[in-house]
């Protein structure tokens, strides 16, 4: 399965906020990202976490596990 016609999501995210931490700590590793490919797959690396992601899509709404 792929991502919808006209998902506006696909791409590479830069995380600059976050409820639980501050943006020093986001940023420990590297730049806080999270990527969401077309192909339901996607990555996330912030802090000390690196971990990859299975996605589903809607046109406007990622969700992932």
């Amino acid at each position: 399965m792929i991502a919808p016609a006209g998902c506006q999501l696909i791409g590479r995210w830069r995380i600059i906020e976050a409820d639980l931490w501050d943006r020093r700590y986001l940023d420990l590793g590297g730049p806080a990202t999270i990527t969401i490919g077309a192909d339901n797959h996607g990555e996330i690396a912030f802090g000390a976490l690196q971990a990859d992601l299975d996605l589903s899509h809607s046109t406007s709404m990622v969700f992932f596990a």
